[in-house]
């Protein structure tokens, strides 16, 4: 039935999520953190400041060669992580390429050139800064990215904060799946009517859990005497000198050839 293939089929044990931060804590650059990190500030720094006709379409293929071939996330993982914000994209860009006015007492639609052209822009850009944001979301562990804000002097109750809501959703992704798994297995997806209620239901029941979770975990860090710091075992870093100049050098590659190629092209 429809309303049952939605249901259970899109309620799969291995969410995306979990599949991003198994991934981020088992690929080959896990232990390399730092580097990464420059790395994919630097790619960021290019597809904002550089052309974006010209640095949109060449961050996201190093980003995505990067991320597939030098850390071997895998790629059905990685491109399919893009298909939900590249389809907002799409959808907001495609807003952009329309005009609305009235003519001669009636609503007129037309096409805007200059509309189209800043979608194109903005598009290129934000395909680019996607790329960028999964490679690292892929490749960095959480106690790696944590370890680097904490190198940062970003204060430690902003950590705690992060890391709790973090594995919070893990949690509560874990009853959200349970919760629609026994109502799928009630038949609570059968048609329109019950799919809707159901998920009422499931949404009802998940925010009172979340509470639930909430005030558990405050009496849990008050029973073990928390101050103002959580800690957390940083992992064994291996990064190399090697791996820090090419952290360096692929973004300032990347970035000449976007401004080469923009100036020759006329872009």
């Amino acid at each position: 039935m429809p309303w049952a293939s939605g249901g259970a089929g899109g309620r799969r044990d291995g969410t995306m999520l979990r599949a991003i931060d198994a991934c981020a804590h088992t690929n080959r650059w896990h232990r390399h953190a730092g580097p990464v990190a420059l790395f994919c500030a630097g790619l960021m720094a290019c597809v904002l400041a550089a052309p974006p006709l010209v640095a949109g379409p060449l961050v996201w293929a190093v980003a995505s060669v990067a991320a597939v071939v030098g850390a071997r996330v895998p790629a059905r993982l990685f491109f399919g992580s893009m298909l939900v914000p590249l389809g907002f994209l799409v959808t907001s860009a495609l807003a952009l390429c329309v005009t609305v006015g009235f003519e001669d007492g009636g609503l007129v639609f037309g096409l805007s050139a200059a509309g189209a052209m800043t979608a194109l822009r903005a598009g290129l850009r934000a395909a680019g800064a996607l790329a960028v944001t999964l490679c690292f979301a892929c490749t960095v562990p959480t106690a790696g990215w944590m370890a680097l804000l904490r190198r940062a002097r970003v204060p430690e109750a902003l950590l705690d904060l992060v890391m709790l809501v973090y594995r919070t959703l893990f949690v509560l992704d874990e009853a959200r799946l349970g919760l629609m798994r026994a109502l799928d297995n009630r038949m609570g997806f059968a048609n329109a009517r019950l799919a809707l209620r159901s998920t009422a239901r499931a949404a009802a029941a998940l925010f009172l859990r979340s509470l639930q979770r909430a005030a558990r975990l405050e009496r849990g860090l008050a029973a073990r005497g928390y101050v103002d710091r959580l800690p957390v075992l940083p992992p064994q870093a291996a990064a190399s000198r090697g791996g820090w100049v090419l952290a360096v050098a692929v973004p300032v590659l990347v970035g000449a050839a976007a401004f080469v190629l923009a100036g020759a092209l006329g872009a």
